[in-house]
């Protein structure tokens, strides 16, 4: 009878807890009742292993005894430090929806660049995690937001945990670094009317110009990051190399032809890298029962487009949701919505949530 009780309030449960995460993870939104019928999270510092040894993290979980569905959560690239009052948000209203959740800082994003390491760093962490004895890692996934979210489905697909997540959600992935990289170069997006203008966001161009530079000699990527993100003309005399060339040919890219022809003149090396930090090359290998994608229309920072690409190579596959959103980046504030159709984009997202909750909670 007790069993069967408990499976007859499992929606109201995973509604609950979705909507205790709603509620906290939204700072504008009432949450002090929350804090009233939910205990303070437990935060501890742990350290986590890495191709390059143990890295620092920190821990979120619920102040309760047992195991909890754990889930690593990929930040991306974020233009401000660790210690920024914004960061502890997410572990917060996950742990005080039920979750056990580790955040996965990368170095590389920090310094604004996309790296393939970070895909086995991920997968190396949740290997950890997942058998730390608060975790119950039969309920474990991944989160990532942005391009975070993109390495989180990367990360997925990794050998060493691909028979182990059993839930992913992304929001405003990239799909392609090669369809990307050729919005970003040419200022530029697909639709249905052929391309249209796209006004590139500063912080994903400079994420562009210096995971494009990465692999050059280190004066000349900080000449082509000085002259391509903070539009300075050097006064010194440097003598590019051809790979180096190549690359400023890119960011010179005058539109989508041209941008197209400079990314397959790059460096096979840089080419095999645009290909490795892409999606689109892991799908076969993903084997996650559940995956939930968002996406804002109106997105800045990714276009839309690179996860509608992403649905469509998904195809029909089971337990794939895509929920697209009028929001500015996960930003509800910077919409300026009317209450009317912010309250119906908030909807949205809580039922795309409410998903999730559903498969984790017993």
């Amino acid at each position: 009878m007790m069993d069967l009780l408990r499976r007859a309030s499992r929606p109201i449960r995973s509604l609950g807890r979705a909507t205790v995460f709603f509620l906290k993870v939204f700072p504008m939104l009432p949450s002090r009742p929350v804090d009233w019928v939910t205990r303070p999270p437990l935060i501890e510092r742990v350290r986590y292993p890495t191709q390059s040894g143990n890295a620092e993290g920190e821990v979120y979980r619920p102040d309760s005894p047992g195991v909890h569905p754990g889930i690593v959560v990929c930040l991306g690239v974020v233009p401000f430090e660790v210690n920024h009052p914004q960061v502890p948000v997410l572990g917060r209203a996950l742990a005080r929806a039920g979750f056990a959740a580790l955040l996965y800082w990368s170095p590389a994003m920090r310094d604004f660049r996309l790296d393939p390491a970070d895909i086995e760093n991920i997968a190396l962490a949740y290997d950890w995690f997942i058998d730390q004895p608060y975790v119950n890692a039969g309920c474990s996934g991944l989160l990532g937001t942005c391009v975070g979210g993109s390495f989180a489905l990367m990360a997925a697909a990794h050998p060493l945990i691909n028979q182990r997540v059993a839930y992913l959600s992304a929001y405003a992935p990239y799909s392609s670094l090669w369809t990307f990289a050729k919005d970003i170069a040419s200022g530029s997006v697909a639709s249905d009317a052929g391309r249209r203008p796209w006004k590139v966001d500063p912080l994903t161009r400079k994420v562009f110009v210096h995971s494009l530079t990465a692999l050059l000699e280190a004066e000349e990527a900080a000449y082509l990051r000085r002259v391509f993100v903070d539009g300075k003309i050097s006064p010194e005399s440097v003598n590019l190399s051809e790979s180096a060339q190549k690359v400023a040919a890119l960011l010179m890219a005058g539109g989508p032809e041209e941008a197209g022809a400079a990314l397959h003149s790059l460096p096979d090396e840089m080419q095999e890298r645009l290909s490795a930090i892409s999606p689109l090359s892991y799908v076969q290998n993903l084997q996650v029962p559940l995956m939930i994608l968002l996406h804002d229309r109106g997105d800045q920072v990714i276009p839309v487009g690179e996860s509608q690409q992403l649905c469509a190579a998904l195809g029909s596959r089971k337990g794939v949701y895509y929920t697209e959103m009028q929001f500015s980046h996960l930003d509800p504030a910077k919409g300026k919505l009317p209450a009317w159709k912010l309250a119906r984009e908030f909807f949205k997202f809580l039922a795309a949530v409410y998903r999730l909750f559903r498969h984790v909670v017993d």
